[in-house]
This record gives structure tokens, C-alpha cells and sequence, in this order.
């Protein structure tokens, strides 16, 4: 699913909130509204840089709420040629990514 992402499908994070419900103090929901992005060519690699790009999806004005625990980290995206696709790089390491810089 997704090709070479494995199952996972890269997201524009739009805001994270947290909402507590007033009837039961201690019970807090942490949440992440989202833009949903689809894989370009099936989620196969690029002959050309060996890579996968993605793309906002037609319905991206819309958000998606999500639990703060489905997002899994970070993507490294670099933009495409619009605003609308980036190419995912993963051929770097992120924990070393995000220490560095």
C-alpha cells in the first residue's frame, strides 16, 4: 500500500490542539488537523532520481482531524516544480536531520 512508504502516507500539518472535555476534567484529547497528500504513479519510484513525490489531494481545503498519535514523525519533503507536489526524500537519516539543524 502506498509503494515504497510502506503503509505510510505523508500529511500537511495544518495545527495542533488539544481539547478538554469539561464533564470529566482529566479526560484531554490531543489532536492534529491535517491535508492529506496521494502518491504519484502508484507509489513507485521515479526512474529519474529514485525517489516518490506525492501530492495534495483534490479535497485538501478539507482538514482531517487526526489523534496526535498517528502521526509518526517528520517527512522530508522538497518541493516539485508547484505547490502542490514534493518529492519525499528518504535517503537521509531524520534523526541526524533534525539534531544538526
Amino acid at each position: 500500500m502506498y509503494g515504497a512508504l510502506s503503509g505510510r502516507l505523508p500529511a500537511k500539518l495544518l495545527a495542533l490542539f488539544t481539547i478538554r472535555d469539561y464533564r470529566h476534567q482529566e479526560k484531554v484529547y490531543r489532536l492534529a488537523g491535517v491535508q492529506m497528500m496521494s502518491v504519484v504513479n502508484s507509489g513507485r519510484l521515479s526512474k529519474v532520481h529514485g525517489l516518490m513525490t506525492v501530492y495534495l489531494r483534490e479535497d485538501a481545503r478539507e482538514w482531517t482531524i487526526v489523534d496526535i498519535g498517528m502521526v509518526l514523525g517528520l517527512a522530508h519533503l522538497i518541493p516539485e516544480t508547484t505547490d502542490q507536489r514534493w518529492i519525499v526524500n528518504n535517503r537521509i537519516d531524520l534523526r541526524t536531520f533534525n539534531e544538526i539543524y
